[in-house]
């Protein structure tokens, strides 16, 4: 007899916070079915909640185990505060309004005091322990998972720059290259020129993407912008962006898609677009798992494999960023290490732009984290926050 079998690897340790959210339920059922690991890919999963949100927690875990998904290892429910080494892969998925920047100007609403609230207390405790490879057994939260170290540095994830900025500025001896965010400004950019030039999405070229926010941002589109398009016959004054051919079949002129368009008018409509805060949790989680696969894609690759994709990180100074705050920038990764693409290094507006983009970044930064300091000593440190129950008692937040 002939048995076909597959690997199966064992299980990835994530620490999924916010796992009761419309947008955490979604991604961690694609996870479950093999669309972010892959399905070779056994996932043991801690869901980090308040305490008194256990027993919704527990419901939301015995459905999934129901469901028998391919990669489903083991699930429990925790609201112990975790440790760097206790897992491979930490997603960090919140309710803020816009978890790319966070408007301080005005009172916060109690979603987002909530939110702020256990972004702060997980941050806070977030650290290594002096050796992130050895496993305490005594607690609670490790003793559920595999007592092996992870071998590679853990991913951190989040849904946004403003939760990356918290994330690394609170967390004590984190290295920033641990820390992503997901973005939707490509898929709005690739959209955008889809619809102006009637083709299919997928049929738009790379577009590379540096953002302080929605609203402050530069986008580029690698030539020619239709993936296949013969340019050979473009106008000299298109530089090989478009054919005439795909130009003409669009039923616009040289005046309504040019270089000179791309750069104004094209990045005015991502703006209009990406400053509404569009994103519902079906979008979210989208971009969020695709994020998520593509840096453990290079991780988990062949050897030397580069990918290349936008991501929020926390800058190591290249390019004229400033180090240690938060961008959407356009990213070679390579294993456990990424650099900044630098195909447009030379374009003079890009540098012009990044000037913009730097003032934006550090004048967030310089509002959110002094103000996020004074938070946890508010309603951390000095004292206890609780959450209501629906019958208007309290119980404590975390252990």
């Amino acid at each position: 007899m002939n048995f076909q079998t597959k690997q199966i690897f064992s299980p990835l340790k994530v620490i999924f916070v916010n796992s009761l959210t419309p947008a955490g339920q979604m991604i961690i059922m694609k996870m479950l079915a093999g669309k972010v690991f892959g399905d070779k890919q056994l996932i043991d999963f801690v869901f980090l909640v308040y305490s008194n949100e256990i027993a919704a927690a527990e419901i939301l875990r015995l459905e999934l185990i129901n469901c028998s998904f391919p990669c489903y290892n083991d699930i429990i429910v925790s609201s112990d505060i975790p440790r760097i080494s206790d897992a491979n892969v930490f997603c960090v998925i919140t309710n803020l309004s816009n978890p790319n920047k966070i408007d301080l100007k005005n009172p916060i609403s109690e979603e987002d005091f909530n939110a702020l609230y256990l972004m702060i207390k997980v941050a806070s405790n977030f650290s290594y322990d002096g050796n992130e490879n050895e496993i305490d057994n005594n607690i609670s939260l490790q003793n559920a998972m595999i007592a092996k170290a992870p071998s590679r540095k853990s991913i951190i994830m989040t849904d946004g720059l403003a939760v990356i900025d918290i994330m690394k500025s609170l967390s004590k001896d984190i290295p920033s290259d641990q820390f992503f965010c997901a973005t939707a400004i490509p898929d709005v950019a690739q959209t955008i020129l889809a619809n102006h030039l009637k083709v299919q999405y997928n049929d738009i070229n790379d577009v590379l993407v540096w953002a302080a926010n929605d609203n402050k941002l530069h986008v580029e589109v690698i030539k020619p912008v239709v993936r296949n398009d013969d340019v050979t016959d473009s106008l000299k004054c298109n530089w090989g962006i478009i054919s005439k051919k795909l130009l003409t079949s669009s039923g616009r002129n040289h005046t309504q898609f040019s270089p000179s368009w791309l750069k104004k008018e094209f990045i005015e409509k991502v703006v209009s677009t990406t400053s509404k805060n569009p994103y519902g949790p079906i979008s979210r989680a989208s971009v969020f798992c695709n994020a998520l696969k593509e840096v453990w894609a290079a991780r988990t690759g062949e050897f030397e494999k580069k990918t290349y994709y936008n991501l929020g990180v926390i800058s190591d100074g290249s390019l004229g960023t400033i180090k240690g705050y938060p961008y959407i920038l356009p990213l070679v990764i390579c294993g456990d290490c990424w650099t900044i693409n630098n195909a447009f290094n030379e374009e003079i507006q890009l540098r012009n732009e990044l000037k913009r983009i730097n003032k934006e970044v550090k004048q967030q930064h310089e509002m959110l984290i002094p103000y996020c300091r004074k938070f946890l000593v508010e309603n951390v440190i000095n004292k206890d926050f609780v959450l209501p129950n629906e019958d208007g008692s309290t119980i404590s937040s975390f252990n």
